[in-house]
């Protein structure tokens, strides 16, 4: 930190001694604010052209503090776009606790880092329903959509993991084998241990490949199954 820099709590305290409002109104609603004295970063791949709706529900409900940092990317391929956000929170953003990994077509509840940071977990996330899968036993064509939760099933000799997909969705907190990278808080401690280019796109997805890696490196991964997310392009919000 910079010389002679005050704690985050003495600076909010200062600002609510000065004055500063304690309410705020949202979409018309008052809402209490919520300070945050733990920094995080947040990490989005973007790609060239944005969700509105992401942007819109980010500025509501993400609670960004002044103190929080931010790494994101331009580029469409999402393993390289993970890697490049992923490493720069390991190498430069070395005083921010906590990445908030978060894909641009994720659209979350209010207070989503507050929760997932309350579980005091190395890596915990929310869940949301896989875009699109077709069902090839079906006697016609049959979009499926289920979790993007996953169980461990084997590794083949070819290098591929393989999972099985949750149906329904579970309850509570549970430790998981795998989940989607899109909305999940992981600790300073785990990217570290993961090392800054930890996402590989060969031999399944890149989020599953680090899912694999977690499990090989004794890292406990968990599931809020209280955090319902949608997946733009899935449902209306």
């Amino acid at each position: 930190m910079a010389k002679g820099f005050k704690s985050f709590q003495k600076i909010v305290s200062q600002a609510l001694q000065r004055g500063a409002p304690r309410e705020q109104f949202i979409d018309g609603a008052k809402r209490a604010i919520r300070i945050r004295t733990i920094p995080v970063c947040w990490g989005v791949p973007f790609d060239e052209i944005g969700y509105s709706k992401f942007t819109i529900w980010f500025v509501k409900h993400a609670n960004f503090m002044p103190w929080d940092s931010w790494a994101t990317t331009e580029g469409t391929y999402v393993g390289q776009a993970r890697n490049e956000i992923h490493g720069r929170f390991v190498k430069k953003s070395t005083g921010v606790p906590y990445l908030m990994m978060l894909d641009s077509d994720i659209v979350f509840p209010p207070n989503l880092v507050e929760i997932l940071m309350a579980h005091k977990l190395p890596i915990v996330g929310g869940w949301y329903k896989n875009k699109k899968v077709i069902n090839p036993e079906a006697e016609s064509p049959e979009t499926v959509y289920h979790p993007a939760v996953y169980d461990f099933i084997e590794d083949t000799p070819d290098g591929v993991s393989h999972w099985r997909h949750r149906d329904v969705p579970g309850e509570g907190l549970e430790k998981v084998d795998g989940m989607g990278a899109g909305c999940w808080l992981m600790t300073r401690e785990v990217a570290e241990a993961l090392g800054p280019e930890p996402y590989e796109s060969f031999g399944g997805g890149e989020d599953m490949k680090l899912c694999r890696k977690l499990m090989k490196l004794g890292i406990p991964l968990h599931v809020d199954w209280s955090l319902n997310l949608a997946h733009v392009g899935v449902f209306h919000v």
